[in-house]
């Protein structure tokens, strides 16, 4: 049975496990500590990193921002250190496995800034200069060049380098520790290369660790630890402790060590989930005055740095051409879809620049990642799992410093979500003295963002997307009852998404019927507004567009679009000569009569002599059925078909 301890219950000890390895080692580990900005070592620090050094299996569930990174990479380094050959070349001794590419990159680089405080590691760890465009890198000695024990890292990241060149790295660096995400990680463990020994690995780091077990991941991670050996120490590290987590416990681990480090909230309840420096307010608007209440927010809070959760990446792509010119900030977004290099590049942009700025993002940014100096987090739609609503608040407020969270909840059934989250032991305030927000304010809003569709037809299709997007994320965000698509206003959202006209969807159509003899109905569209008139500002796209205008304007059929899938195979069927459409169908035909003379043959072949007979008769019976059935179609039988005789 897991054991349970908090971080309030008693006073924060030094780690001794680590102290006793060498002053010298123990301090430099203190100063990085320090550097992070925690009090030497915090709460969490000091009592996860004794047990992981005892070999104890363990489960840290802490608010965020309170230093689980440095908690589990100080054993991972001590412990390296302190083995009889740690730069035996192959031989993994430690994971730690992200469950997205920005959290892996932020362990592995702090991983980096902590072997600088030990000088035989940073002597391996070289940098290089970087060119103009190009990322910041470290590169490491190969293994056999070492002249004493240190510790060689290896980022393991889709997108970051092809597989075979990650496998190549490999062999080449002969690196101890593996930071990575579970596809790529269970990729490179797979290879003959990677050895993993019962007497050599230590350490199985798993962070966000309930993230780690979503269906996507969920088969990535049983293959790496059925790949593990068994015989290893394991950590589970996370903000939320679910139900899925405790599972893994049953499965991976052994009489696991659970600490769950709280915070005391203003009531003196031990159970506040996030930290004390963070607060959390929520602000309850009509959807077309969220937009214009987060500009007048931003403005009379002065904010530098804010962080902007929406549901989906649709969402994303269009909200960053509309808010720069509505809020007069610098957007930077970032989501799934974007290759590796243009989101490192994107969140380097953010943290770098030097005038207010918006990271404008979804979920893949949640968790984990510690952004310096964010003033603000704002959550213009709620997440899809409740869970997740901590990890976003968290990305302020982390280290001590204080930081503000603020939610957007529509008027309406949106208001319960304040009472479910205090039922979960998540608490949130009215955001105090909340700007006023006039209907002439949202009206000059929308026509902003009306201003910026109509510049070029590209963006009008990215508002129909998006709107489409966040319909069908809406239906599936929980809890069901709070959220719940039949009570929502769409005449409100039609106007806060700037909409030009109603997209064909299933929602609309079942809940909204009005659109669908008005595609404009509620929108308050100008009476001499032509869509049509709405040009790409790719010349192709717009001549295609062009193309399919005139042909509908002659009463043709539009040639169907030249992508790929379905209607691409349609279309190439479509356009093949007749006549080789012919001998592919007699082909076919030729094909199927073989099968079934073969089946026949088959099935006559397993009969007794009895059964041949009674089949014989069947055929002849049915033979004389269709007969009779082609005689009463062509007019032969005048009376019809009745039957056959006794």
């Amino acid at each position: 049975m897991a054991q349970e301890q908090s971080a309030q219950a008693e006073k924060p000890k030094q780690p001794k496990s680590f102290e006793a390895l060498t002053p010298a080692l123990a301090e430099w580990i203190l100063d990085y500590a320090s550097s992070m900005g925690f009090a030497r070592t915090t709460p969490v620090q000091a009592m996860a990193i004794p047990l992981l050094m005892g070999n104890k299996d363990l489960v840290v569930e802490a608010v965020t921002g309170s230093g689980k990174t440095l908690s589990f990479l100080i054993p991972i380094v001590t412990r390296m250190l302190s083995a009889e050959e740690p730069n035996k070349k192959g031989y993994v001794r430690s994971i730690v496995v992200a469950p997205t590419k920005e959290l892996a990159t932020q362990i592995y680089d702090v991983l980096r800034g902590l072997l600088a405080f030990h000088p035989p590691s940073a002597a391996v760890l070289n940098p290089r200069q970087p060119d103009a465009d190009d990322e910041d890198v470290m590169e490491v000695q190969p293994a056999e060049a070492l002249s004493g024990p240190a510790i060689i890292p290896q980022l393991l990241i889709g997108g970051r380098a092809k597989l075979n060149e990650d496998i190549a790295t490999f062999s080449h660096l002969g690196p101890n520790i593996l930071i990575g995400t579970p596809k790529r990680l269970s990729e490179v463990l797979q290879s003959s290369k990677v050895v993993l020994k019962r007497h050599w690995f230590d350490l199985l780091i798993l962070d966000e660790a309930d993230r780690l077990l979503d269906p996507n991941f969920e088969p990535d991670l049983r293959l790496i630890l059925d790949l593990v050996p068994k015989e290893r120490r394991t950590g589970l590290f996370s903000a939320s402790v679910s139900e899925a987590v405790d599972e893994l416990v049953r499965v991976g681990m052994r009489y696991p060590f659970k600490i769950s480090a709280k915070v005391r909230s203003k009531t003196g309840a031990l159970d506040k989930r996030t930290p004390e420096s963070l607060k959390l307010c929520y602000l309850t608007v009509k959807p077309t005055q969220k937009l214009p209440m987060l500009k007048q927010v931003l403005h009379a809070r002065q904010t530098e740095k804010s962080i902007v959760y929406v549901s989906t990446r649709a969402g994303v792509d269009y909200w960053k051409d509309i808010l720069p010119s509505l809020l007069g900030v610098s957007v930077f977004p970032v989501h799934g879809d974007y290759k590796a290099p243009v989101r490192a590049k994107n969140l380097r942009r953010f943290v770098e620049c030097d005038t207010p700025a918006i990271l404008l993002t979804t979920d893949v940014l949640a968790r984990g990642i510690d952004i310096p100096d964010i003033d603000l987090v704002v959550q213009l739609d709620p997440p899809s799992q409740p869970k997740d609503f901590i990890h976003r608040c968290g990305r302020s407020g982390r280290a001590g410093k204080r930081g503000m969270a603020i939610t957007f909840l529509n008027e309406g059934s949106e208001e319960d979500y304040v009472k479910y989250l205090d039922m979960q032991g998540t608490k949130l305030e009215a955001y105090p003295n909340p700007p006023a927000v006039s209907d002439e304010d949202a009206a000059q809003t929308i026509r902003m963002v009306r201003t910026t569709l109509v510049q070029k037809r590209e963006i009008h299709d990215r508002s129909q997307k998006a709107f489409v997007s966040w319909v069908q994320a809406y239906t599936k965000t929980l809890p069901a009852d709070i959220f719940n698509i039949k009570k929502v206003d769409w005449v409100e959202l039609g106007k806060a998404w700037g909409l030009l006209r109603w997209p064909k969807m299933p929602e609309l159509k079942r809940l909204f019927p009005q659109q669908l003899t008005d595609r404009v109905y509620g929108l308050d569209m100008s009476s001499d507004f032509d869509l049509d008139g709405l040009a790409y500002a790719d010349k192709v796209r717009e001549g295609k567009r062009q193309e399919y205008l005139e042909a509908c304007a002659r009463g043709e059929r539009p040639a169907m679009s030249s992508k790929g899938g379905a209607a691409a195979d349609a279309k190439r069927r479509k356009e093949r000569a007749w006549s080789s459409q012919k001998d592919a169908k007699a082909v076919r035909e030729g094909r199927r009569e073989r099968k079934e003379v073969r089946r026949t043959a088959e099935r006559v072949g397993l009969m007794s002599a009895e059964e041949r007979v009674e089949a014989g008769e069947l055929e002849e019976l049915i033979g004389r059925v269709r007969e009779q059935t082609e005689k009463a179609e062509a007019g032969e039988m005048e009376d019809g078909f009745e039957g056959f005789d006794d």
